[in-house]
C-alpha cells in the first residue's frame, strides 16, 4: 500500500512539474511573440506543440503568429483547425473560442478563400450573446469583406509586376518608394542594417530613408542619406513633392507621431524641421503628401472631430505662405475605420489612399477619388486585386502619367526577404494627359514678398493651381492639362505683378519619350509684363466690377462649342463601353427629340479650342465620328 501511495505521489509531482515547464516555454513564446521576434516565437510554440499537443492555447498563438509573418496565413489554417477541434461546443462560445474562429476566418481571407472565411464568420455568428452588438458588427464586417474579394478575384486587374532588383532592395523590409515625377530618383525606406544603428528584438533594425538614381534605365546601389545618421531611431519617409525638393516624414517625438520635412538644397538634405499647427497636434498625425502646386497638404491624423479612427485632411497656404485652417475630407473619403497613406496625385485632383472602409477586401485596400470643382469628393474607387488583397495594402505611388505605379509587397516570389520594392504597369493603355512644364521667378520679385501662381484654364474660368514657388530660388514647376489655354496670374502676397496667357498643346504630354518644358517656350501672349498699380482702393473696386460685369457679359453671348462624339437611336446603355478613355466628368448625355440620345464631350469657349480637343481624342484610334458643333444647337434638340 505505501508502494502505490508512493508511485501516486511521484505521478502527481511529475505532472505538476511538466504544466510549470509547459508554462515557462508558453510565456517564454509569448514574449518572443510580443517582441514582434515571430521568427523565434513561432519555433518556440510549435516545439510546445510538439510535446504538449493538447496545450489548445499554444496553437491560438502559433496561428497568430504566423499571420504577422509574411506568407504564413496558410500555415496557420492547420494550427487552428487544431486548437480549435481541441475544443468543446460551450467553450467555443467562450472568449477563447470566438478568438480561434476570428483567426482562422483572418487566415481564409488572407490565404484568398473568402467562401471559406464566410462559413467560419457565420458559425461565429452563433456563438456570439446576441447582447454583444459591437462583436457582432465586426463579424459582420469581415462577412462583407469576404463578398467584396469574391468580386474582385474574379475580376483581376491585367497588370505586369517587376521587382527593382538587388540594387534597390534587401533581405529586410523595404517600402514606402518615393520618386520624383521625373522618375529618376527613388527614394524608400529600409530596415537593413547600416553604421551604428542598434539591431532590434524582431532582428531588423530602425527605419532610415535611402536613396537610389536611375541612370540608363537601372537604379544604382541604393545609400542611406546623410541626415539620418544621426538618430537610432525610426524615421519613415512618407511623400516627395513631385519636383522632389521636399521629402515628408514620419517620425515619433514627445508629443506621440508627427510630420516632419526636410528640403533638397545645393544637393544635400536639410536637417528635418517639424511641420507647425494645425498640421501637427499632441494627436497622432502619420502621413502627408503636397499638391504640385505646394499649396495644399493632405494629411492623416486621429484628432477629435473626425469620423474614427486616422482621417484624412487638408490644409491651404494662405497669401503670406502660411498653412490655414485643417479640414477634414468628409464621409465621401472617411469612415470610421482607418484612412491611410493619401497621396496627391500632381494632376492636383486624384488622390490616393488607403482604408479598412468603404468597399475593402480585408484591412488596408488602396483606393483612389478625384475631387469634383466644387472641391467635394468621388465616391472611392477600389483598385482591385492584385493590388489589393484580404491583407494590408497600403502604399502606392502612381507615375505621372498614371500607366504604372511604384508599390511595397512580400507577396511575390522573387522577393529578396521582408517586403520588397516594385514598379507595377498596368495593361490597359493610359493616355499622358500632363505637361510638364518648369520656370523661374526672378530675384528682383522673390524680394517683394510670397510669391503665388494663379493658374486658370481659359476653357471653363476654373482656377486649376495656386503654384508656390521656392522661397530660395524662385524655381517653380507645373503639371497642366494639355488641349487648353491658360491665365497664369504672377502676385506678391495679394497685389497682382504680371499676366500671361499660355496654349499647351496635346504633344507637350508627358508621356513614352519624357519632356519638361520651360515657361519661356511655350506659346504666350502677351508676354508677362510688371503691372503698376496706382489706382486708389475706390478706383480698384470700381475697376474689379467692371471687369467682372464684362466678364459676366462676354460668357452670356460667347457661343461655346461641344464635341459631339456619339449618337444612338436604341439601347443606348452599352456606350459606356465607346465612351471608355474619355473623363467621365466631361461627358453629357442629351435625350433629343427625334429619337435619338446624343453624347457631348466638353464645353469649350471657343472652336479653335474644340478642334484641338478633338484632335487629341482621336489620337487614341477611336472617335473619329466625332466633330464640332455649337452646344445651342444640340440643347435645342433636347426632349423636355
Amino acid at each position: 500500500m505505501a508502494v502505490v501511495l508512493l508511485i501516486g505521489n511521484w505521478s502527481v509531482a511529475q505532472q505538476k512539474k511538466n504544466v510549470r515547464q509547459e508554462q515557462k516555454a508558453f510565456f517564454k513564446a509569448l514574449n518572443y511573440a510580443e517582441s514582434d521576434d515571430y521568427e523565434k516565437a513561432i519555433s518556440a510554440f510549435s516545439n510546445l506543440v510538439k510535446t504538449s499537443p493538447t496545450f489548445t492555447e499554444a496553437y491560438l498563438h502559433l496561428g497568430l503568429c504566423y499571420l504577422n509573418t509574411n506568407k504564413g496565413a496558410e500555415s496557420a489554417i492547420p494550427a487552428l483547425q487544431t486548437g480549435l477541434s481541441q475544443l468543446s461546443a460551450d467553450d467555443q462560445a467562450t472568449p477563447l473560442g470566438h478568438d480561434f474562429m476570428m483567426a482562422l476566418g483572418e487566415a481564409y481571407q488572407v490565404s484568398l478563400k473568402p467562401d471559406s472565411a464566410i462559413l467560419v464568420y457565420n458559425v461565429l455568428l452563433t456563438k456570439v450573446d446576441n447582447a454583444d452588438l459591437d462583436f457582432k458588427a465586426q463579424i459582420e464586417q469581415e462577412i462583407n469583406n469576404c463578398r467584396n474579394a469574391k468580386v474582385f478575384l474574379a475580376n483581376p486587374v491585367q497588370l505586369t509586376i517587376t521587382n527593382l532588383g538587388e540594387a534597390v532592395n534587401s533581405r529586410y523590409d523595404d517600402h514606402s518608394p518615393l520618386v520624383n515625377v521625373y522618375e529618376d530618383v527613388l527614394l524608400f525606406t529600409s530596415r537593413r542594417p547600416e553604421a551604428k544603428l542598434p539591431e532590434l528584438a524582431d532582428g531588423q533594425f530602425p527605419e532610415k530613408v535611402y536613396v537610389s538614381a536611375n541612370e540608363k534605365a537601372h537604379w544604382e546601389k541604393a545609400k542611406l542619406l546623410n541626415v539620418f545618421f544621426k538618430n537610432p531611431v525610426h524615421e519613415s519617409g512618407v511623400s516627395l513633392s513631385p519636383d522632389g525638393n521636399s521629402l515628408f516624414i514620419y517620425r515619433s517625438d514627445n508629443d506621440g507621431k508627427s510630420i516632419y520635412v526636410s528640403y533638397l538644397e545645393k544637393g544635400e538634405w536639410t536637417e528635418p524641421v517639424k511641420l507647425p499647427f494645425p498640421i501637427n497636434t499632441p494627436a497622432d498625425e502619420t502621413h502627408a503628401s503636397l499638391s504640385g502646386d505646394r499649396s495644399t497638404l493632405f494629411f492623416t491624423s486621429d484628432r477629435e472631430g473626425g469620423y474614427g479612427g486616422l482621417d484624412i485632411y487638408m490644409c491651404k497656404k494662405d497669401a503670406y505662405g502660411r498653412w490655414g485652417e485643417a479640414r477634414n475630407l468628409g464621409s465621401s473619403i472617411n469612415t470610421r475605420f482607418d484612412e491611410e497613406t493619401s497621396m496627391i496625385h500632381a494632376d492636383g485632383r486624384t488622390l490616393y489612399f488607403a482604408s479598412e472602409g468603404h468597399n475593402s477586401m480585408g484591412r488596408l485596400d488602396v483606393f483612389y477619388a478625384q475631387m469634383n470643382p466644387d472641391s467635394t469628393w468621388s465616391l472611392p474607387v477600389n483598385l482591385g486585386y492584385p493590388i489589393n488583397t484580404p491583407d494590408d495594402d497600403f502604399f502606392f505611388l502612381p507615375s505621372l502619367d498614371k500607366s504604372h505605379a511604384y508599390y511595397a509587397s512580400s507577396r511575390f516570389d522573387d522577393n529578396y526577404g521582408g517586403s520588397d520594392i516594385y514598379k507595377v504597369e498596368f495593361d490597359a493603355a493610359f493616355e499622358g494627359e500632363l505637361a510638364v512644364i518648369e520656370g523661374q521667378v526672378s530675384s528682383a520679385d522673390m524680394k517683394r514678398g510670397p510669391i503665388r501662381l494663379m493658374v486658370t484654364r481659359m476653357t471653363d474660368r476654373q482656377l486649376v493651381g495656386d503654384y508656390r514657388p521656392d522661397e530660395q530660388s524662385g524655381k517653380y514647376t507645373m503639371f497642366l492639362e494639355t488641349g487648353h489655354e491658360y491665365s497664369i496670374e504672377q502676385m506678391a502676397i495679394n497685389q497682382p505683378m504680371g499676366e500671361s496667357v499660355i496654349a499647351v498643346e496635346p504633344e507637350m504630354a508627358y508621356q513614352k519619350e519624357p519632356k519638361v518644358y520651360s515657361f519661356s517656350e511655350i506659346q504666350m501672349t502677351p508676354p508677362l509684363k510688371r503691372v503698376i498699380v496706382a489706382k486708389t482702393l475706390s478706383e480698384q473696386n470700381i475697376a474689379a466690377v467692371a471687369a467682372i460685369e464684362a466678364d459676366i457679359k462676354r460668357i452670356e453671348y460667347t457661343p461655346y462649342f461641344t464635341l459631339q462624339v456619339l449618337a444612338l437611336k436604341r439601347r443606348p446603355l452599352f456606350a459606356s463601353l465607346y465612351l471608355k478613355g474619355l473623363d467621365v466628368d466631361d461627358i453629357r448625355t442629351i435625350k433629343c427629340k427625334d429619337g435619338y440620345t446624343r453624347y457631348l464631350y466638353g464645353a469649350y469657349i471657343d472652336y479653335p479650342t474644340a478642334k484641338r480637343t478633338q484632335k487629341r481624342i482621336q489620337q487614341s484610334g477611336k472617335f473619329d465620328d466625332s466633330f464640332v458643333r455649337r452646344l445651342s444647337e444640340v440643347e435645342a434638340l433636347q426632349l423636355k
